[in-house]
């Protein structure tokens, strides 16, 4: 009976402790479709792709992940297109880019611009933009229509000019709000057949002190102006939101900005060069890491991170990692080079920077006096390099002919009447003598690879 009691104990704690990480179905969209494949569970990490039906515009992430029970971020909209019709344009006295008039379907999000026959004048913008199956098209006043008397006043701002005694139709006048003021709706007022179309109206700009949560703010006032300025101050183990050095917001039209926030520090992710991060952070992108955070991360062939292991940890620190998640070229230290060979190597690991020494065999000597050669992103700098004791009268390398190479085995110093022989390559053919001699302390004339000539070709 007790091992009975024990056991429905057990299963009853342990199906608790299984719904925990359990997300609900995720939402089904408008005009759109889950793509990825559907499960009867969907546990902790778990995604879910979207994709929107021809013609409309995914808003949001195309991918969301079951979070401690919540999908987040949350599902994208599908945006609508919007439709313009041929009558809808004659109606108008539309004509789109181009000149043309026919029915076009056009993006959320994307714009079009607008002209008007001729004999109407357009009311600003020219460019309209759809938005979410909405396009507002703009107006064509007809020049032809009756004269405006003086255009309305508006409270707290100015009209630009008002010195005419009588508008034509199809003119127009701009307004201007006063300082601390905005301006609601269009700048401009055109005269329509005798009629002033929507004037403006100006709001006076204020903000409120703003609520800052885990931080403070300087100066202190209950009501802020256009213009106005305030310093954040954030807690010990938050930062400012969005960083823009100084820590500054301003008061405008829209409220303050940027939106004064003090988060809690952490890292943002980071592409790595030559490098990335552990499948698990690439793949689910669990970021920004709090402080205290860490990630791991490998580097591609041919580079190391700083510590010269096959992955390494970073740390999350304030809003950096430490140390710098960074891939370094690496050289190799068994490189092979004639007569002499590296010191010390014992299966060590060089990177960027690392330097190395080299001995020369008997009777050679380091080119330039140079021992030791550093690792940089090119390779081994100077490359090593043993040479034979000069001869007097002797040569050195002989010279390199243009579409040609030498047969014989090439060495750093020729002694007096030693030489090498050339060889053209493919389609090529040999003026000269082929065989070139050292001659006291130089060569004598090299070949030269020329094209061969044919009955379009003057002999050079």
């Amino acid at each position: 009976m007790k091992d009975w009691l024990f056991l429905a104990i057990v299963t009853l704690v342990c199906s608790g402790c299984s719904s925990q990480n359990v997300c609900e179905e995720p939402e089904y969209i408008d005009f759109g479709e889950i793509v990825s494949t559907e499960k009867a569970k969907y546990l902790e990490n778990d995604q879910v792709q979207y994709r929107c039906n021809p013609g409309y515009v995914l808003e949001g992430a195309e991918w969301i992940q079951c979070k401690a029970q919540e999908w987040t971020p949350r599902p994208p909209k599908c945006l609508a297109p919007c439709s313009i019709t041929r009558q809808q344009l004659a109606a108008k006295n539309l004509f789109v880019f181009g000149s043309q008039r026919k029915a076009r379907l056009i993006q959320s999000n994307q714009s079009l611009q607008f002209w008007c026959n001729e004999g109407y004048v357009l009311v600003v913008p020219s460019v309209r933009k759809c938005v979410d199956g909405y396009m507002d098209l703009p107006l064509c006043i007809s020049e032809r229509g009756k004269n405006c008397s003086d255009p309305p006043r508006i409270e707290n701002g100015d009209i630009i000019p008002l010195s005419e005694e009588q508008y034509r139709s199809g003119s127009s006048v701009e307004f201007r709000c006063q300082k601390y003021y905005t301006m609601e709706g269009q700048n401009r007022s055109f005269c329509d057949n005798g009629t002033w179309t929507k004037v403006p109206i100006c709001l006076e700009i204020t903000c409120n002190s703003p609520r800052i949560l885990n931080g403070s703010f300087q100066p202190q006032r209950t009501t802020y102006h256009d213009g106005d300025l305030i310093q954040i101050q954030c807690h010990s183990g938050f930062t400012f939101e969005p960083n823009n050095g100084e820590r500054v917001v301003e008061c405008t039209k829209n409220g303050w900005s940027p939106s004064p926030k003090c988060v809690r520090k952490g890292c943002d992710y980071i592409h790595i060069e030559n490098g990335r991060m552990s499948d698990y952070y690439e793949k689910y992108k669990p970021f920004p890491r709090q402080e205290g955070q860490r990630i791991d991360f490998r580097c591609n062939h041919g580079f190391l991170p700083p510590n010269k292991a096959a992955w390494q940890r970073a740390t999350c620190l304030s809003s950096h990692y430490d140390p710098e998640p960074k891939c370094i070229k690496r050289c190799d230290p068994s490189l092979r080079f004639y007569n002499g060979h590296f010191t010390n190597t014992n299966g060590n690991t060089y990177i960027e920077g690392d330097r190395i020494a080299f001995v020369c065999d008997k009777g050679y000597s380091p080119a330039n006096q140079q021992s030791t050669s550093t690792c940089t992103k090119s390779g081994w700098s100077p490359a090593p390099r043993c040479v034979p004791p000069v001869i007097e009268g002797g040569c050195g390398r002989p010279p390199a002919v243009d579409n040609g190479d030498i047969i014989d085995t090439l060495k750093e110093i020729y002694v007096d009447s030693e030489d090498v022989t050339y060889q053209c390559q493919y389609l090529y053919i040999m003026e000269g003598s082929a065989r070139v001699t050292c001659q006291n302390g130089r060569w004598s004339q090299t070949p030269k690879c020329r094209v061969p000539c044919t009955a379009n070709c003057i002999p050079s």
